[in-house]
């Protein structure tokens, strides 16, 4: 019953964790203002054209983990990817625009350093940043890519599925997989919570940004499934606007927090990625199933 409540509450909201995915993931000068300039839009959707051998060399340099040398560098990489992709109309692309809307304003957070462990918050940002370059650069040079990322590419690389549905691969993988795993790799303790939570805090607004970007770009739907459909705008004309989201968004969070800690515990190791795999495989199926009824 526990897990089957869990499980409700990250499904609705999936979409919406990437506030607090990419939001751990690095601080830097936002070198372009937050909102939707830098985006460069096809004059049709979908009309997607090859990347050159030069770009395709810029993308190889830019996501290679080993030579990042800061989390301001980390920033300044991925805005660059973003412009080329969506310039591309390219979907790899559309995972790329959450991080970089994302890493905008999460980077004036980090900076200012308020948290009870201003060095773990950075870490695990770090790491964070890092898991997703590493799957990056392996699909861009032929290397090993995680079964989660890969599924991503793949969605990315077929026509026929939803820029939606692209989106909700990228953000199972890095919620459900990449998350916990960043957590248990910084040596995070549950005392961490506090600041784990003030970070997702400062970032519910952004999904505006992030939505507005994606149907823009890719013509991806997602404004109502951030908002939870129809649920959402009942409870907030009682408790207030965005409630719906928030509680659903830190739910989510708590969930990847918790396996993260577990994850990193000899004893539970091993039930946490099961529990990971379970929430990851049921969301993929729950999203083809929003798909298939053109929901997302």
């Amino acid at each position: 019953m526990v897990r089957a409540t869990r499980l409700a509450l990250a499904l609705a909201v999936t979409t919406a964790i990437a506030a607090s995915a990419a939001a751990t993931a690095v601080a830097a000068e936002p070198a372009v203002p937050s909102g939707s300039a830098g985006i460069v839009a096809p004059a049709e959707t979908g009309a997607a054209r090859a990347l050159t051998a030069a770009e395709n060399a810029e993308l190889v340099a830019l996501s290679d983990p080993s030579t990042v040398t800061d989390l301001h560098d980390g920033q300044r990489r991925m805005e660059r990817v973003a412009e080329m992709l969506s310039g591309a109309q390219d979907r790899r692309g559309i995972f790329v625009i959450f991080y970089r809307n994302i890493l905008r304003d999460a980077n004036p957070v980090l900076d200012q350093g308020n948290f009870g462990d201003p060095a773990w918050a950075r870490a695990v940002s770090a790491e964070f940043f890092r898991i997703y370059l590493v799957n990056l650069h392996a699909h861009l040079t032929g290397g090993t890519v995680s079964p989660e990322w890969t599924r991503y590419y793949d969605l990315a690389a077929d026509p026929s599925r939803s820029a939606g549905r692209v989106a909700a691969a990228a953000l199972d993988a890095h919620l459900h997989i990449d998350f916990p795993e960043a957590i248990a790799a910084t040596g995070t303790r549950a005392d961490h919570a506090r600041d784990f939570f003030a970070l997702g805090d400062s970032l519910i607004a952004i999904t505006n940004n992030i939505t507005a970007d994606l149907d823009a770009v890719y013509g991806a739907k997602l404004a109502d499934f951030f908002h939870a459909y129809f649920v959402g705008p009942a409870v907030d004309s009682v408790l207030g606007e965005n409630t719906t989201s928030y509680v659903m968004f830190q739910s989510v969070r708590g969930i990847s927090f918790a396996n993260g800690l577990a994850l990193g515990s000899p004893a539970l190791r091993d039930a946490a990625a099961v529990e990971m795999r379970v929430m990851y495989d049921t969301a993929e199926t729950v999203f083809d199933g929003l798909e298939a009824a053109n929901l997302i």
